[in-house]
């Protein structure tokens, strides 16, 4: 691995930034997600440096941590995006329908496909289809925005329980002894867990940054949501919940579920945090999906 200066990693990452930036721009004209357009970038400079000779190993780790922290990201985004009223129900319910029933045929087909093809064990085929059949609130938000809102609102509650539905199938795949009873049990014991926890750490969360008064105070919920993540998933429980809820709470405080908590969490400054973390998180997303989708990019500092 070549020796490269500090000064020219922190211009590559500004140049993807940049990149990026031109590509949401170009995105809006054309259609196409900027995320494409990225891993195509990268997909192309990767090739023609590697015919040049000229390599750069991006540490898996660094992969990992973006993805995990785009992840929280998206499952917030999507959380903040879902409004819950009476009147939504039927879409909502058909959202989620939609959603499931791709997932569970793409993933079906994509995997007798790769069962065919490569003669795998089929429960691996599987594990390999979830991900590529889930429809990517990465590649479908950024791309609606010249739809009327009846339809942008259908596919942000259908690509956000597609995310939600296939991550939580994932990991049950990847578990082990699917059909074994206790493994059943723990897997809707832990969501049920989860469900109960994310509920209370959110209400616990939405107290405290309403009582703070400093300006810094957003990051800090990410850190607390982080790290939460991270311990659910030490402790093997769907942690995506305790994101996504959250998300679902700050965005519906207005529900008449939470009216009787407006003395203790005023409405008006749940309001004011909602906007706030809708910025944020977008600003956020942004820039992990950047270095996410372009890490393949990277090749590109080597010379």
């Amino acid at each position: 691995m070549p020796d490269i200066s500090s000064y020219t990693l922190i211009i590559a990452a500004c140049l993807l930034v940049i990149l990026s930036y031109l590509f949401n721009l170009l995105s809006r004209k054309t259609g196409i997600p900027s995320v494409l357009m990225l891993l195509i970038l990268g997909i192309a400079v990767r090739e023609i440096l590697a015919g040049a000779g000229k390599t750069y190993t991006v540490p898996s780790r660094m992969v990992e941590l973006f993805g995990i922290l785009g992840l929280i990201m998206i499952i917030l985004e999507a959380g903040l995006d879902l409004n819950i009223s009476k009147n939504k129900l039927k879409l909502v319910r058909n959202a989620f329908f939609s959603a499931t029933a791709i997932l569970v045929l793409s993933s079906t087909a994509l995997s007798a496909f790769l069962y065919f093809y490569l003669r795998e064990d089929f429960i691996n085929c599987l594990i390999y289809a979830i991900p590529l059949s889930v429809v990517s609130s990465a590649i479908v938000i950024p791309s609606i925005s010249h739809l009327n809102e009846t339809k942008k609102e259908f596919l942000v509650y259908e690509t956000s329980f597609s995310d939600i539905v296939g991550i939580l199938l994932f990991n049950y795949m990847i578990a082990g002894n699917l059909l074994h009873g206790m493994n059943i049990a723990w897997f809707f014991g832990s969501i049920v867990l989860s469900l109960v926890i994310s509920i209370l750490l959110s209400l616990l969360i939405l107290f405290l940054l309403t009582q703070i008064n400093t300006k810094v105070r957003f990051f800090l919920v990410f850190a607390i949501l982080i790290f939460l993540y991270s311990g659910g998933k030490e402790l093997h429980l769907p942690a995506l919940f305790i994101i996504l809820l959250f998300g679902v709470i700050v965005s519906n405080w207005q529900f008449p579920f939470f009216q009787r908590l407006h003395g203790k969490i005023p409405a008006d400054k749940v309001t004011d945090l909602t906007h706030l973390l809708h910025s944020l998180t977008a600003e956020s997303s942004f820039l992990i999906r950047t270095f996410f989708s372009s890490y393949s990019v990277l090749p590109l500092i080597s010379g």
